[in-house]
């Protein structure tokens, strides 16, 4: 892997440096904040997902990584339907030199991996990964049509961002016409991890509560003189039967001889429905599922519509980061959309609400954008990714609210102050301050995705809110016919949980 090193600088640069400016190009969607600095990146475009990282990794290293996993989940896959190919796998012909804007008649990697509704189906238990996707809600929901396509990857189910706003583009010209959808995956080891272990939703549940109990009397997942002579030694990348920790990358797969876990990993993406075929052109689009209401019976039907990727999260859990990494990206065009929320729930009929990003993009972040761009250019000057960026990447969890991405937040996925400045207990109290992560013993009050995910660690998830215990889980409708508040559903199981440790 050959590293690639750019240099930044306000001053003359000597022999072969790479000067970048930083001037605002018509694609670029923000503005650069901060002192230009010296960074080296090693940005590779390869198929294979990374399970490792430095304990010690700064925020060149961050970012690297970062646009390591986005070239890697983005790889064309090998999947083909009604084959024998699995899920989640890279096509090992295929390289970013091909000259099309990108696999449009096949799915990357990352779609592939199981949807939400697949993890924890409504009825029966789990099945195989590598089934064609089925979305078991609670009851059947029927298609617009006969033409509909229900087992596609792209399941938009998601209306609003966790309960806390619906979002829509375009604001300015078309009110809420323009809706941002949302949909949540995850990969295999993280599927087959509660497959395997916690396949119905007795035993993952139990599970999950045990380990919110140890979380709320030792902080750590399990006691290890519980376990004493046994493979189990502290911390929560090995864990004993019956305490939920999901598998880091790079640690050692029991299944296997000498396989190594690539580690849980979780994929939130944010689409929208293009509004003309010149702005489909500059984005990764899709034929998704979605969900509407029949003007003429009310009742939800699964519609097939073309919708545009905007957005997208990889959380990952590594044995240097068990406490994960966050990476978030997002199309460079997303503050020039006028996008607009409403805060939910809703109150008489409101207009939504403009918003500016609430902390900058580093300079570093963008620097690693512009190398990206300089790079895929030479390899592939159709790449549709040339028209995305990379926001931000978390790593070690920490108290410094000064550090490189603390407030990491995506323009289009965490979009109201709620969410995009989180720095607090729970949802009930997003920004108070308090801890709301711990490694290794110690507690930290982090912001931004990781803080807010660390609100899953306390209750037993293991920062994974879609294993989670809440009334919320599993999803048993799509968010267009939920009739509860889906924010404070979770601030209720959060509460009740408190409640019952503080009795004993």
């Amino acid at each position: 892997m050959k590293k690639a090193l750019l240099i930044i600088t306000t001053g003359i640069a000597a022999g072969a440096a790479l000067i970048v400016s930083f001037k605002q190009s018509p694609t670029r969607a923000a503005a650069v904040h901060g002192k230009a600095e010296q960074f080296s990146f090693n940005i590779t475009f390869d198929s294979t997902v990374p399970n490792t990282l430095s304990q010690y990794a700064d925020s060149a290293a961050l970012c690297s990584f970062a646009w390591n996993e986005f070239f890697a989940l983005n790889w064309k896959s090998s999947y083909k339907k009604n084959t024998h190919v699995y899920r989640g796998y890279a096509d090992p012909q295929w390289t970013y030199n091909d000259q099309s804007a990108y696999p449009m008649n096949d799915p990357v990697v990352w779609e592939t991996y199981a949807h939400r509704v697949e993890l924890r189906p409504n009825h029966g238990n789990t099945l195989p990964f590598d089934k064609v996707p089925r979305y078991d809600y609670q009851k059947y929901i029927p298609r617009k049509d006969n033409s509909v396509d229900t087992t596609l990857f792209n399941n938009l189910d998601e209306n609003n961002e966790i309960g806390s706003c619906d979002l829509y583009a375009k604001v300015n010209l078309y009110n809420t016409q323009y809706q941002v959808l949302y949909q949540a995956k995850v990969n295999r080891d993280e599927y087959d991890y509660k497959r395997k272990n916690y396949p119905d939703e007795a035993s993952l549940i139990a599970a999950v509560n045990k380990t919110a109990s140890n979380i709320k009397k030792d902080s750590a997942y399990y006691n290890p003189k519980d376990y004493p002579g046994g493979k189990y030694t502290g911390g929560n990348c090995n864990c004993p039967p019956g305490i939920f920790c999901l598998p880091c990358g790079n640690a050692k797969d029991p299944d296997t001889r000498f396989g190594k876990y690539t580690g849980a990993l979780e994929v939130k993406s944010a689409w929208r429905e293009m509004t003309n075929d010149a702005e489909a052109n500059t984005h990764f689009t899709r034929k998704v599922i979605v969900y509407e209401k029949d003007p003429k019976t009310g009742k939800t039907v699964s519609v097939n519509k073309t919708y545009g990727l905007i957005g997208i999260h990889i959380i990952h859990k590594l044995a240097n980061y068990p406490a994960f990494t966050f990476a978030t990206f997002e199309h460079v065009d997303v503050e020039n959309d006028s996008m607009g929320y409403i805060e939910l729930p809703r109150k008489g009929n409101p207009t939504p609400q403009r918003y500016d990003r609430f902390h900058p993009i580093s300079v570093v972040a963008d620097a690693s954008t512009k190398y990206v761009q300089d790079q895929l250019k030479k390899k592939n000057p159709k790449s549709i990714w040339l028209n995305y960026r990379l926001v931000g990447v978390q790593g070690m969890p920490t108290n410094d609210s000064t550090s490189f991405s603390f407030y990491l937040a995506n323009y289009v996925i965490e979009s109201d102050r709620t969410l995009g400045n989180f720095r607090g207990s729970g949802f009930k109290h997003p920004h108070d301050g308090r801890h709301n992560v711990f490694i290794n013993g110690k507690h930290y009050s982090m912001g931004g995705c990781q803080g807010c995910h660390g609100a899953a660690q306390g209750i037993g998830a293991d920062f994974s809110f879609l294993m989670d215990a809440t009334s919320n889980q599993p999803d048993k409708v799509p968010d267009i016919d939920r009739t509860d508040d889906k924010l404070k559903a979770y601030i209720a199981s959060f509460e009740k949980l408190e409640k019952a440790e503080k009795k004993k």
